[in-house]
């Protein structure tokens, strides 16, 4: 039984789609889920599948995945802020996180393998720099659904999962890669060649609209949207569906004005910063060695996105745009400082992407960009493994195909196929 209480409506001319689809014919506009259920009545869950009405599948999942929305105590009282929520999207028992595989990216993974499956598709393949891997194998292994991972060698190290991975998964390594675009477009070739289903990354509507929850989970609680909302980004996918949140609750009747969005990067890889403030466009093919130099310098490489969907209709400018929002550029050292600030204030230890977003906090009251008094909803999307290893036994996932990127030809594809199709 498939979803049919929504639409897919483009947001750059307006057409109007039946799921599933990834792209408009007309133009380059991501497409956006219309619901037809407009009112916000979260249901009786206390996962994300509460928000059942505003995700593309109708069925829904126990996996305890979804944001932890709780006013923070003692990294507000040290910043002089009298209303500051966390959204903690991580693992953490103490405050009500229970994230499988530690971060927000576990919200995409299962309603969008519902989606699809209910849909008729029976596999998926998709690119991923670390996180994205770690929660579709997740998802892939609890769901029995098949995907085929594509990852840059340096992902290598962060792929584990808090349970024995299925034969579900199918993990392709990039051997001598650390080019999460480079991932991008093998996987894209992988799913041509094999006539496999791409998972669609930021087209995808039930990876958005699995990551608006965040929001979502905000408003439940305090019936109101913030006035400001602060994320690391690397493609920026989870501040569109942010953006998009708001304004359904907007069209709820949930808060008077969207929130302003908040964006960082970690230095000195910051193509969306960058963009934002100089006003120009995101060139991935310029100076790729230059890219690739800056992206090994930064402790939070899951933000490495050399293609983000900034400029197209319903991306990321569009989202800056609406909202009046801002983007920060933070260092290494500012991260590291404001991780270790938060661990003192709050007793939780976060990833180096949630530290980019305190950093960028930090700077945001050093400018007077927010009042004390505003409200202010800060997005921890994930924290390491330490507690989910306390916790859970970590297993890692191996590779089924590993292969220099130069080497993945069709023929190469083709003769791979029964390692990566293989059920045995």
């Amino acid at each position: 039984m498939t979803n049919a209480a929504f639409k897919l409506i483009c947001s750059g001319c307006g057409a109007t789609y039946d799921p599933p689809r990834l792209h408009c014919d007309g133009c380059e506009g991501l497409l956006r889920s219309q619901y037809s259920t407009r009112a916000f009545h979260p249901r009786s869950q206390s996962n994300l599948f509460s928000f059942q009405d505003w995700l593309p599948p109708s069925c829904s999942s126990d996996v305890p995945i979804g944001s932890a929305v709780y006013p923070s105590q003692g990294l507000a009282d040290h910043l002089g802020l009298s209303n500051l929520s966390i959204g903690f999207s991580g693992y953490a028992p103490a405050v009500g996180a229970l994230n499988p595989t530690g971060s927000f990216k576990d919200f995409e993974a299962i309603p969008s393998l519902l989606y699809y499956r209910e849909h008729g598709v029976e596999a998926l393949v998709l690119a991923s720099a670390g996180n994205t891997a770690r929660a579709f194998a997740y998802a892939a292994t609890q769901l029995a659904f098949p995907v085929i991972i594509v990852v840059p060698e340096r992902a290598l190290e962060r792929l584990w999962i808090p349970c024995e991975p299925s034969e579900a998964v199918r993990l392709v390594v990039l051997e001598g890669c650390d080019d999460y675009a480079r991932a991008i477009q093998i996987a894209s070739l992988i799913g041509q060649t094999l006539e496999i289903q791409n998972e669609g990354g930021a087209r995808n509507v039930a990876r958005r609209d699995g990551m608006s929850t965040a929001m979502l989970e905000y408003a439940k609680q305090m019936g109101a949207l913030p006035s400001h909302y602060f994320q690391a980004v690397g493609s920026g996918t989870g501040a569109i569906a942010t953006w998009e949140a708001s304004q359904r609750l907007l069209a709820a009747g949930i808060g008077a004005v969207l929130p302003a969005l908040h964006l960082s990067q970690n230095a000195p890889f910051t193509p969306i910063h960058d963009a934002w403030t100089l006003g120009s466009p995101i060139s991935p093919d310029t100076d790729v060695a230059g890219q690739l130099r800056r992206i090994d310098q930064i402790d939070a490489l899951v933000l490495a996105n050399r293609m983000p969907p900034y400029a197209i209709p319903g991306g990321v400018r569009e989202a800056l745009m609406s909202t009046g929002g801002h983007t920060y550029a933070v260092t290494n050292e500012q991260a590291r400082a404001a991780a270790k600030l938060f661990e003192q204030t709050e007793g939780l230890v976060i990833g180096p992407a949630a530290a980019v977003s305190t950093a960028a906090l930090l700077q945001a009251i050093q400018t007077r960009r927010i009042s004390p008094e505003d409200s202010i909803l800060l997005h921890i999307t994930g924290n390491n493994e330490s507690l989910i290893q306390r916790d859970s036994r970590l297993h890692r996932i191996l590779p089924v195909w590993s292969v220099r990127p130069e080497s993945v030809t069709l023929e190469a594809i083709r003769e791979a196929a029964y390692r990566l199709l293989s059920s045995s």
